[in-house]
């Protein structure tokens, strides 16, 4: 431990002599120099003292462990022989002169540092000028290897960027998918309403071309929004296919059954409306959940199934599910969303829910679901 005792011996003990006061002065001088070496040899953190010209005048055995140096090594050297880097240099001849001017770092500072073996590593520096205005006058700091910290940290900020990219391009996927369900459905409806010869049927096929490249927009959105782990929380469509409506030689198989539906997106509450109807059911529409609620509450008897999207403004469509069953368990129940979470997915299924269609899927499988939903409810009753 030559460095620290005998920097310690030289600049701090005073050369005492005489009488006996002075000799136990001295006596009990050594005994605090004792326990200040110990402190400092098993301080965790490296401590490093230079003079004005920066060189190294002490080095604890923390400092060796952190930057590969005995004290042998580093005593007498400059502390930028020993530890600076080109990225760091710049900055430590900035800091040096600042402290012995009298700026204090009381946050201390990070710098990239070398090690005795090149590799490089970030160390906290807190420093502090000592013997001010002296012969003795200089520098101790204690340097701390943040690396792995401000790695982890980086890494944090990373994954809540990411989650939060992740969790916009849902919303995005969401509003985008109703808009999408919207266009591809009324075309298609528009289509079948007119002949087969008729010329808007190539504007009405352009428009569903366009609707499945937009389709392809929303999976670039989620590659690009997020990392792996984003992309295991999100449960979305992966390829869309152009809605299939009953055409006009498709038999009704709704035989007049009533059906509740609520989105809170008008255009798909009039297509749906509209779809239903063309496959034979009665269809009462909603924009509002509680409006719809109320509607079942006062009849719940009416209604021979219940279809409710997912995320709706002032009560969600578990939210909704959860009062209809309440009221009639044995109702069937669809869901529909464009952007559902494995959570949310579970939830949909724990609140009794029958089926989960995600748009823009949601015309092609409704008419599929309920029919097969109300043979079930049908079977059940009978037997």
């Amino acid at each position: 431990m030559f460095g620290f005792t005998q920097w310690w011996r030289k600049w701090r003990w005073p050369a005492i002599r005489g009488d006996s006061s002075a000799d136990a002065g001295v006596v009990q001088l050594r005994a605090i120099n004792k326990r200040l070496q110990l402190y400092l040899d098993r301080a965790p953190l490296a401590c490093i003292v230079w003079d004005t010209h920066c060189t190294v005048r002490a080095w604890n055995p923390a400092a060796t462990a952190t930057f590969g140096y005995t004290e042998a090594e580093a005593i007498g050297r400059h502390i930028h022989e020993l530890v600076a880097t080109p990225v760091s240099k710049p900055l430590m001849d900035q800091v040096c002169p600042q402290l012995l001017s009298g700026v204090e770092f009381p946050y201390g500072v990070v710098l990239e540092m070398r090690r005795k073996d090149d590799s490089r590593m970030q160390c906290h520096w807190h420093l502090a000028l000592v013997d001010r205005g002296t012969a003795d006058e200089g520098v101790i700091a204690f340097a701390s290897d943040v690396t792995a910290r401000l790695q982890a940290e980086r890494d944090r900020e990373l994954l809540e960027k990411s989650r939060a990219l992740a969790a916009m391009a849902g919303g995005i996927a969401h509003d985008f998918n109703n808009i999408l369900l919207a266009i591809c459905g009324n075309a298609r409806l528009a289509s079948e309403d007119l002949p087969p010869d008729h010329p808007a049927q190539l504007s009405l096929n352009e428009v569903q071309r366009a609707s499945n490249r937009a389709a392809g927009i929303i999976n670039q959105i989620l590659a690009f929004s997020g990392n792996e782990e984003a992309q295991k929380d999100v449960v979305l469509f992966q390829e869309v296919s152009t809605p299939k409506l009953a055409s006009p030689s498709h038999v009704p198989r709704g035989e007049g059954q009533s059906v509740l539906y609520v989105d809170d997106e008008e255009s798909l509450v009039y297509l749906i409306t509209r779809v239903l109807q063309r496959l034979g059911y009665r269809v009462a529409g909603f924009t509002d959940a509680h409006e719809a609620l109320a509607a079942f509450r006062s009849d719940p008897t009416a209604y021979e199934a219940v279809v409710t999207d997912l995320s709706m403004p002032g009560m969600s469509g578990i939210e909704f599910a959860e009062h209809v069953l309440r009221l009639r368990p044995e109702v069937p129940v669809v869901m529909t969303s464009g952007y559902v979470h494995p959570k949310d997915r579970e939830s949909v299924m724990k609140s009794g829910v029958r089926d989960l269609l995600l748009k823009p899927n949601t015309v092609e499988e409704l008419g599929d679901v309920l029919h097969r939903l109300m043979l079930q409810a049908r079977t059940q009753r009978d037997s």
